[in-house]
């Protein structure tokens, strides 16, 4: 008891030393010589004292002083070495906190983050406590895990935080998870979430078992957070209402670092909150409110205290933004240039790219842009590769758990045979003679039963059989009388046309205008009917095998337009034949005969189907290159949705009454296999009917650039 008065008494005398030292210095300097001064004098009573309960509160002091400095490390480390030698373990924590916070905010040094958070995890272990520097320790690793764009980790560490916290009821550990928790909603830009996480966190402060300046500063610094999230997703009334709470909080501890004499960057946090105050106007387009609050976020640039920390850069952007709104495109560009110096994160990106966009810069903005991709590429390929080694661990973890299992079943199963082999043996003896009996007369039952099976089986397989070869049968008789009544209708009807006008022209009573009239109806029929003559020689050849192809490189646009010229004269008056090509010229390695016969049946069967409007050729290349698409696309009666299905299969014909006896799209499927590509109806076109013809890009020879449309 002694001791522990003696320790107060010692600390009451270095406070009131450091409170005295520090008023001691004008107010009217700057802040740089104010801190300068403070810390000459705490090294001066350093070194005149050697005693652990007056030095530990000097270099706490010292190391809040130097805050986020390289000298700060040192004052933590000695505060330590102090700390643990009369074992106090509130300045152990103050420094092993404070050294994990330091390395937290100098981005990439993790394991430095670690160490010293384990070092406070075993130290509250072997205690058997729970101290608030412990949820501190965690919510810096979940959010260091956070920043290197790691979320499943983060989030996995927040949960075991909140797990760990209301399992032991600790009010200031749901804190600090719920804090890494909103800024996880907040990285993923769930905003809207992100605002309910933070308000539950400061609806939850005044429950904390902690100081009023931690109260204080963690209030302000949630009421930051979410501040941020309002502006991009709350109504602005909302949103002004939570600025509102922001700056109470900042002025509150304003308030009381003035009153406890705490160090604190009190200017760095108006700072930010006049920023934020800024950014919410210029999103709202309240250009002078936005000015004004950039003008007293512009009294703290310059301020060495200030300046270097992150919200420097907050101010940058929204400057930037706020030139942006007003049309001062290249200051805006400018400074965010100044940022990407210290940091290039997503949304600054996207934001200078769009300016440099706006300001017609488009190869710089591209070079972003590409940067962006890379990055969203890259933090894709880190969690999938971490999702692969987790399931990687559950996969093996189940196998050993598995392998354990069995192995015990094995052993129980063994324990159980031995306890029953004696009986086992005894019985055994017993039965062998009636088990043989039954044995001889099971097989011959099995036999028997088998034997009768197996000609039950060959019975109804036989049966099934006559069934399928039946119905073959049939469908090939239909299909025979089909084919036979349709040829003998589609060859009896050229030929009467032909044979008819012929006695027209021989009979040359008629004039001439009459006598090419004929002639051109001849000539039509006479193409009819060797149309169909081919398309029954090609379906024979190709189920023969005997069909050959000759594939070479063939321009694209040539073979479409020599289509187009083929079927020109058979377009009915009022529809329209029109091509679209894409702008990128393609050359094919393909069969052009082939490839013209089955561009030539689709404009053909579009032909007879389409009265009026139009029938478009046109094809589009892939985004990679791989495959060029051939539509026909007419507006002509279109095909019924229940026969879309069955249009390609062999005599199938959707009128009668049309010439054709339903080959032509077998044939063009058939031939589309052959040239490794596929015919397809578009089912979602209605205005008629389309059908898409595609052609593999990644033959020999039939490679293309699409982004600089040449033709390799």
């Amino acid at each position: 008891m002694r001791v522990c008065n003696i320790y107060m008494n010692k600390c009451f005398l270095v406070t009131f030393i450091l409170y005295v030292m520090s008023q001691y210095t004008l107010y009217a300097q700057p802040d740089s010589l104010l801190i300068s001064h403070k810390i000459d004098s705490l090294e001066s009573l350093l070194s005149v004292s050697s005693d652990p309960h007056v030095r530990i509160p000097v270099l706490t002091r010292l190391a809040d002083l130097n805050n986020q400095t390289p000298v700060e490390v040192a004052w933590l480390e000695r505060c330590y070495e102090e700390a643990c030698r009369i074992d106090s373990i509130p300045a152990v924590y103050f420094a092993l906190l404070n050294l994990s916070r330091h390395y937290y905010n100098e981005y990439g040094l993790r394991d430095s983050i670690l160490y010293w958070g384990r070092k406070i995890d075993s130290i509250s272990k072997s205690r058997n406590e729970y101290p608030n520097a412990l949820f501190d320790a965690k919510s810096y690793s979940c959010q260091d895990l956070l920043w290197s764009g790691e979320y499943e980790a983060a989030l996995n560490e927040a949960l075991n935080e909140y797990h760990l916290a209301s399992e032991i009821g600790h009010p200031y550990g749901l804190v600090r998870c719920t804090e890494s928790l909103g800024l996880i909603y907040k990285r993923l830009r769930r905003d809207s979430v992100a605002v309910v996480v933070f308000q539950e966190g400061i609806d939850m402060l005044d429950d904390m078992d902690c100081s009023e300046v931690k109260r204080r500063e963690t209030r302000m610094r949630m009421s930051a957070y979410q501040a941020e999230c309002a502006t991009r997703v709350c109504p602005f009334e909302q949103a002004l209402g939570i600025f509102k709470r922001y700056e109470a909080a900042v002025d509150s501890m304003a308030v009381m670092t003035m009153r406890t004499e705490t160090f604190a960057h009190i200017k760095r946090e108006y700072w930010l909150l006049y920023s934020s105050y800024a950014d919410l106007y210029i999103r709202e387009d309240m250009l002078a409110e936005a000015r004004q609050m950039l003008a007293k976020a512009n009294k703290y640039v310059g301020n060495v205290v200030v300046e270097g920390d992150y919200v420097e850069n907050t101010y940058r952007a929204t400057l930037a933004h706020y030139y942006r709104k007003t049309g001062n495109l290249s200051k805006a560009a400018q400074l965010m240039e100044e940022i990407f110096k210290t940091e290039r994160i997503p949304i600054d990106l996207q934001f200078q790219a769009e300016v440099l966009e706006e300001q017609g810069r488009l190869s710089e903005a591209l070079v972003l842009y590409d940067e962006l991709n890379d990055m969203s590429l890259q933090r894709n390929k880190k969690t999938f590769i971490r999702q692969v080694n987790l399931l990687r661990a559950l996969h093996e973890l189940k196998n050993k758990e598995e392998q354990e299992h069995e192995m015990q079943v094995n052993k129980e199963r063994m324990a159980e045979k031995q306890r029953q082999i004696l009986f086992l043996s005894v019985v055994f003896i017993i039965l062998l003679c009636l088990l043989y009996v039954l044995l001889l007369y099971y097989q011959r039952a099995r036999r028997l039963k088998n034997e009768l099976l197996k000609e039950k089986h060959s019975l109804l397989e036989s049966e099934n059989n006559l069934k399928c070869e039946k119905a073959k049968a049939e469908e090939a008789s239909r299909m025979k009388s089909a084919f036979i009544a349709n040829m003998s209708h589609e060859i009896r009807t050229p030929l009467n046309a032909i044979v008819g006008f012929s006695d027209l022209l021989v009979d040359g009573s008629g004039d001439p205008d009459e006598a090419d009239m004929y002639a051109s109806v001849i000539k039509n029929n006479t193409e009819q009917l060797l149309n169909l003559v081919n398309d029954v020689l090609d379906l024979s050849r190709m189920e023969t095998g005997d069909l050959n192809f000759k594939f070479d490189d063939y321009s694209l646009t040539e073979c479409c337009q020599r289509a187009l010229d083929s079927v020109r004269h058979r377009i009915p008056e009022g529809v329209e034949l029109t091509f679209t090509p894409d702008i990128i010229p393609v050359t094919l390695h393909t069969d052009k005969l082939r490839l013209l016969q089955i561009l030539t049946n689709l404009l053909t069967n579009s032909a007879k189907f389409t009265q009026k409007g139009e029938i478009n050729l046109s094809y589009k290349v892939d985004e990679d290159g791989k495959q060029v698409h051939i539509s026909v696309t007419d507006t002509g009666c279109g095909i019924p949705k229940e026969k879309q299905a069955s249009v390609f299969q062999r005599f199938e014909k959707l009128d009668d009454y049309k010439p054709g006896v339903g080959l032509g799209l077998s044939i063009c499927t058939l031939i589309a296999d052959r040239l490794n590509g596929t015919l397809a109806i578009d089912p979602t076109y209605e205005n008629g009917a389309r059908f898409i013809f595609t052609h593999p890009c990644g033959m020999p020879s039939s490679t293309c650039n699409r982004q600089t449309g040449e033709v390799n």
